[in-house]
């Protein structure tokens, strides 16, 4: 079950400082592999997206959206929750620049939307107690 003695403030800013946390991991990841000329920027910004990607799910899980239960499908989730949220990103930019808003301003905006969004996706559905698998028991 989810910490309910949390108050919705202070699980949104436990989310958002597991956020920075996990972009700090990226762009760690990122510049590492870049300095050390390992491999090009693309793939050292995937290598370090990926790094942060799992900060965010394990930081979340233990500390944000704590709960009991079956954990198997919530790996799943998270993912499919962070795909809609980097096309939604995507796809936020590309509208909001063809209206002519600035893209730091687009980005802004897109950035709050989809934190909303994703904070909301990530603790009634991804980490949520009731995992997808027990709608399909027959007993």
């Amino acid at each position: 079950m989810e910490n309910t003695s949390m108050s919705i403030i202070a699980l949104l800013i436990r989310y958002l400082g597991i956020g920075f946390v996990a972009t700090g991991g990226h762009y760690f990841v990122f510049l590492l592999l870049i300095v050390n000329g390992v491999t090009d920027p693309v793939l050292a910004s995937v290598g370090g997206g990926v790094i942060g990607a799992i900060i965010s799910y394990i930081g979340n899980r233990r500390l944000s959206f704590v709960a009991t239960g079956i954990y198997k499908l919530q790996p799943i989730r998270f993912v499919l929750v962070s795909l809609a949220t980097n096309i939604g990103n995507g796809v936020g930019m590309w509208v909001l620049i063809k209206f002519n808003l600035s893209p730091l301003v687009s980005q802004i905006l897109v950035t709050l939307t989809l934190t909303a969004l994703g904070f909301t996706a990530h603790r009634f559905w991804t980490f949520n107690h009731a995992d997808i698998t027990s709608a399909f028991r027959t007993r």
